[in-house]
């Protein structure tokens, strides 16, 4: 009967999960540099959102693929005086990836991997596999908590740290633990690459030759013990009911 009302209730958690989802974009920070593809390409310049809140992130623990067509995906002036909803200079960084709630209030664990710029459909550099770091270590991306744009609608205490024993492709990937303060739309993180002393910090992307930016995550919502216990007694009401 145990197994049964644990079954239940996995089943239950996976279902609400199914139906929840993040809102993922990014915002580009037009520094016009000459770094070479992730590399650090600077701080200085005003930030886009391209294709803003425009692709969905289910938090049903599987790989999602994201891209972003530099030349024609639609453009959002963010922040700074020259940002004006048009990409200046053929280069730039990516400065964020911005992470829109939905309806969750629950804790939330997500995976990046594999951030990659391709030019020409063919010349593919993939900067971001996290691969050759310690596990713990922070790279590319700063905490959740970093950035004073979205601290406020977060939990304090989220961490990013490189993960190694999960990853989409190779040994690792980059993991968020990290909550909003309630289930509302209005909420969003801010993961910003800003340089501190992070590797990889402010990676360098092209806006010329067909670029391609690209990145791979998965997440889901770690349930509080509250969500279990109420899970455990509505399978144990199934099974009542099932068994009359």
């Amino acid at each position: 009967m145990n197994r049964t009302l644990g079954t239940l209730a996995l089943a239950a958690l996976a279902a609400a999960s199914m139906s929840q989802g993040l809102m993922i974009s990014f915002g580009t920070r037009e520094t016009g540099t000459s770094a070479a593809i992730g590399e650090n390409g600077g701080t200085s310049g005003g930030i886009e959102w391209v294709n803003l809140d425009g692709q969905t992130l289910h938090t049903n623990s599987t790989w999602q693929l994201f891209t972003f067509t530099m030349a024609t995906d639609p453009l959002t002036a963010f922040a700074g005086t020259t940002a004006n909803g048009v990409l200046d200079g053929v280069a730039g960084t990516i400065e964020n990836i911005r992470i829109k709630n939905t309806n969750i209030s629950n804790p939330i664990r997500l995976w990046i991997d594999d951030v990659t710029d391709t030019l020409n459909g063919t010349d593919v550099y993939n900067f971001g596999t996290f691969e050759g770091y310690a596990d713990g270590q922070e790279v590319m991306f700063q905490e959740p908590n970093f950035s004073g744009s979205t601290a406020s609608h977060l939990v304090a205490g989220g961490t990013a740290k490189v993960d190694n024993s999960v990853s989409h492709t190779g040994n690792a990937s980059y993991r968020l633990d990290y909550q909003y303060i309630d289930g509302t739309a209005a909420r969003w993180l801010r993961l910003t690459t800003h340089p501190t002393t992070q590797p990889q910090a402010a990676p360098t992307i092209r806006y010329d030759q067909s670029s391609v930016v690209s990145f791979w995550m998965k997440a889901e919502v770690v349930p509080e013990p509250s969500s279990m216990i109420a899970l455990g007694l509505g399978a144990a009401a199934l099974l009542r009911r099932r068994r009359k």
